[in-house]
């Protein structure tokens, strides 16, 4: 995974249709989309969760340029791969665990999202367990963290939007959204508010 070069926030022009706004079934697709991620999030987030050794499976690191060795926590991007090869049917790993079968359970979903939904669950797993132990050392009986939830929004990496801004006339700007429309996964125009 590449670190972000620049993050945008863009406000999706909600107004009727009429007025420049998204239609109904835009709203729609973006309902489903956000519907299906938390149900991905939440496959990762009880993977993760069943598997807390592997949050924090110590790895040994050698430095490049001197060649040290030092111990570290295994990294997210570590994770990520380890989670793909176990949950991720491909042609070098036909047959994941029927347990734990994303592609089972989410036919055709697009890898670029799949990544943003593992990086979050990882995120939210190593933080949970992490506030669980400090709470365990307390030893106090009120506080305990609750279990994560898999709502958020999704993290739109390249490959699931395209952005077309219009410098002429910025309120005929739209961003183009991989979304899922409940049958399978489209790409929508979805037009954008003024922004500065």
């Amino acid at each position: 995974m590449g670190q972000a070069e620049r993050t945008t926030k863009l406000l999706l022009d909600f107004s009727e249709k009429e007025k420049g706004g998204a239609n109904r079934s835009k709203r729609a697709a973006l309902s489903a989309t956000s519907e299906v991620l938390n149900r991905a999030r939440g496959f990762y987030l009880d993977f993760f969760l069943a598997h807390p050794e592997k949050l924090f499976e110590r790895v040994q690191l050698v430095n490049k340029e001197t060649g040290e060795v030092r111990e570290a926590v295994i990294s997210a991007d570590k994770l990520l791969t380890w989670a793909e090869y176990q949950t991720v049917s491909t042609p070098e790993h036909p047959h994941p665990s029927p347990l734990w079968n994303f592609s089972t359970r989410f036919p055709d979903f697009p890898w670029e999202y799949r990544r943003s939904v593992i990086k979050d669950c990882i995120g939210k797993a190593r933080a949970y367990h992490t506030a669980h132990a400090t709470w365990k050392q307390t030893g106090k009986a009120k506080g305990k963290p609750g279990l994560p939830t898999p709502a958020n929004h999704p993290t739109l990496y390249a490959g699931v939007f395209s952005l077309r801004l219009n410098q002429a006339e910025i309120q005929k700007s739209f961003v183009k959204l991989r979304v899922y429309t409940g049958t399978g996964w489209e790409w929508v125009n979805y037009p954008v508010k003024k922004n500065r």
